[in-house]
């Protein structure tokens, strides 16, 4: 089991990581397997990420009161790019104590 990792998207923390669960959403959101992904087409990486979200949040028993589009206004293109990188290379984020992108800023 991965460690957790948590992205803050607007005043609040959510657990972030790949999830079967995950996975079902964007496919049920865009009827493409994720490994279709179009990595060029915005609206795919935001719907996964924000399955990521829900996904990990819902299995963590998180509160997720977080529309789509209110999710595309509070993260940026920087914080998009680093929970795709969360995605591919996690163990570059998880150390001992750390919590995600926002601990990766302060060094």
């Amino acid at each position: 089991m991965k460690k957790a990792i948590n992205i803050q998207v607007g005043d609040r923390t959510y657990p972030f990581r790949m999830t079967l669960g995950a996975m079902l959403r964007f496919k049920r959101a865009t009827g493409k397997e994720v490994t279709d992904l179009d990595d060029h087409n915005i609206e795919e990486v935001a719907t996964l990420l924000y399955a990521c979200l829900a996904s990990a949040s819902a299995a963590d028993k998180v509160p997720f009161n977080v529309s789509f589009e209110e999710f595309c206004d509070l993260v940026s293109v920087e914080d998009i790019e680093a929970m795709q990188t969360l995605l591919v290379a996690p163990e570059d984020f998880v150390s001992e104590g750390a919590s995600g992108p926002e601990e990766e800023k302060k060094s």
